[in-house]
């Protein structure tokens, strides 16, 4: 059983994908053009926004957030450390420094440790809704608000969450990789915002800085989303609030089944959550054993993420002295879940029949 499969997704799409891909070949406009104003349209309407622009990847999307509000050489931008590393990559790529804070019980930035890192360099906080899940963004919000800083989401796991009215305000980045709840058949990734200026700045710094053909106003790049990706997006996203539903329902069933169980910590059911990803905490360190089990009984899990971005080799030379202890602690003992609309009932049920049978063994065997 795989972690997710993407080719029951196509299967399910394969005739609109089919009809959609003829008429954009007949068309001729490969770059840009209105199947891409089309996306960014409904897309801004599904996130209830005013502007959306779409660009190639996540990670550019998160580094022309940082761009499009000065940030650069010498900044420091709080983030945390256990999302994927294009969230440090971002910071680092425009000059500026990540400074890692740890997380709360639902792995998502503690705000109230923010305030400690703030320093006369820091200039914002990207907080990352990680797994699908909504950071505490009034609280954020306020922080910022009282030092002066910008705040930047990165929703690239969060597409059909319930954003607060708090997070509302601000300018967020979202990807569109494969297997992401609203994802391309490859590359992808927006910026929704409410600030015209922002909007206009990814516009052109998208497309090599120009305002009007061959006038380049600004020293941009080609971050280009691609327009069939666009076409094909367009009739996903028409499925995804009863995608997202499909998702939330697993992961109750999961929380329902699983949640006394020794041995595994489970959050309570999150509504505002998409559930992009379902993940719990084994502990006592039975972690790999499980999954080796569940491996062995053609279960395929994953953890996101096996190494906190401070520790990866690119970045644990500048951060020896960084101390996360929820962060590491979580990261010894979290594994993802298989949790996608494709998904079936029975799947579900050996999954979770499996788990309860090797933890239930362990427990009897260490009572």
């Amino acid at each position: 059983m795989h972690f997710i499969d993407l080719k029951r997704e196509w299967d399910y799409f394969e005739k609109e994908f089919t009809k959609v891909f003829k008429d954009f070949g007949r068309k001729g406009i490969y770059v840009l053009g209105p199947e891409v104003e089309n996306f960014e349209k409904n897309f801004a309407k599904f996130c209830n926004c005013k502007y959306s622009v779409g660009v190639s990847t996540g990670l550019e999307a998160l580094e022309i957030c940082l761009r499009a509000y000065g940030i650069g050489d010498g900044d420091e931008v709080i983030t945390v450390s256990n999302s994927a590393v294009a969230t440090a990559l971002a910071i680092s790529n425009v000059g500026a420094k990540p400074i890692f804070c740890d997380i709360g019980d639902d792995f998502l930035i503690d705000p109230q440790k923010i305030e400690n890192l703030i320093t006369e360099k820091t200039k914002c906080i990207l907080s990352v809704h990680l797994f699908g899940k909504i950071c505490s963004m009034e609280k954020i919000n306020q922080i910022a608000k009282k030092h002066s800083l910008i705040v930047i989401e990165d929703a690239c796991q969060a597409h059909g969450a319930k954003f607060s009215r708090e997070s509302s305000i601000n300018t967020k980045a979202f990807s569109f990789y494969p297997t992401k709840n609203l994802g391309a058949l490859g590359e992808g990734g927006a910026i929704t915002t409410n600030d015209e200026k922002v909007r206009d700045f990814v516009i052109s710094y998208r497309n090599y800085g120009q305002k009007g053909r061959y006038n380049h106003i600004i020293k941009g790049t080609n971050a280009r989303i691609d327009p069939l990706q666009c076409a094909l997006m367009n009739i996903k996203l028409k499925k995804l609030n009863s995608f997202i539903k499909i998702r939330q329902k697993i992961a109750s069933t999961y929380i329902k089944s699983l949640k006394n169980i020794p041995d595994i910590i489970i959050n309570d059911f999150d509504v505002n959550s998409s559930y992009h990803l379902f993940v719990v905490r084994i502990t006592n360190n039975l972690r790999n054993e499980l999954i080796s089990y569940l491996k062995e009984k053609e279960i395929e899990t994953l953890i996101h993420y096996p190494t906190l971005i401070h520790q990866q080799p690119c970045y644990k030379d500048e951060y020896k002295d960084n101390l996360l202890p929820i962060s590491e602690k979580f990261q010894e003992e979290i594994l993802s879940l298989p949790c996608y609309p494709f998904l079936n009932q029975k799947e579900q049920k050996k999954i979770i029949v499996e788990i309860k049978k090797f933890l239930f063994k362990k427990n009897n065997e260490t009572s």
